[in-house]
């Protein structure tokens, strides 16, 4: 895509999460919310968040679709947003840290910009393809840790899968199992090298990951579904890491569902 519109899509991104933010930390904590089919919790912030940020981008470019978490997702467009409006909402509703606007813009099927906003920490992180990765305009890169000093986060119900060893399995060869309940937080941290990585089964939709893969490559990491040495964004099995961890995680994976003794 030409740079000059992906330069100016992102800066009205910025803008409305701006806009959006002391809306939010108004309701950090304190706001009411209902439990959808599958669930989870959605609160008004959800809806309002998505449809500004609809109404917003439509404003540069109306010809790039727009699918998000609330209002339905057409995986077939050629060129679309890809939005979770909060994901973490059940912090969100507690007043913890880790609620994020997660932005992502799939063109010809791959996503080549990412945004995550924490908006509690005021932190803006953002990828596009071949341009690297910055949180508040600054560069930032993956760890470069071993398996023995990683914390690696586990995402997913691994008995469903038929690998209910997986963490047993991993836990005593990595330093921690950490979890924030907040995917998009995860992926930023990730990307900035605080975390080292993650190995996931996600049983959500794609606007959960999306926007954290490009991040996590444009840091300098690697992602890939467990299936392939490629990753599609649509496919929620995959390992993401610093490339140092990468080989032996999916290694790890593929043993597990092998049910290969470790």
């Amino acid at each position: 895509m030409n740079h000059d519109l992906l330069n100016h899509l992102e800066r009205k991104i910025y803008e409305t999460l701006q806009e959006l933010r002391p809306v939010l930390l108004q309701a950090h904590g304190s706001i009411e919310h209902h439990l959808k089919d599958d669930k989870s919790v959605v609160t008004e912030m959800d809806l309002l968040v998505e449809n500004r940020l609809k109404t917003e981008l439509a404003k540069v470019d109306p010809s790039i679709g727009f699918g998000g978490e609330e209002t339905g997702l057409d995986t077939n467009q050629k060129t679309y947003w890809l939005v979770d409006p909060i994901d973490g909402t059940e912090s969100f509703i507690r007043g913890l840290p880790f609620s994020t606007n997660m932005i992502a813009l799939i063109d010809n099927g791959e996503p080549v910009m990412g945004v995550i906003y924490n908006f509690f920490l005021d932190e803006y992180y953002l990828a596009i393809k071949g341009r690297g990765a910055t949180c508040n305009g600054h560069p930032i890169h993956v760890s470069d840790r071993p398996l023995k000093r990683s914390y690696v986060i586990v995402v997913g119900d691994w008995g469903k899968m038929k690998m209910p060893n997986l963490g047993p399995h991993l836990r005593p060869r990595i330093a921690g199992m950490p979890k924030l309940h907040g995917s998009g937080c995860e992926a930023a941290y990730i990307a900035s090298g605080a975390i080292d990585g993650q190995i996931v089964c996600g049983s959500k939709g794609p606007w959960d990951f999306a926007a954290g893969n490009i991040l996590i490559k444009e840091a300098g990491g690697r992602v890939e579904n467990w299936s392939s040495q490629s990753y599609d964004y649509r496919d929620l099995q995959f390992v993401a890491s610093n490339p140092i961890i990468f080989d032996e995680l999916k290694s790890f994976i593929l043993a597990e569902q092998a049910n290969i003794p470790r």
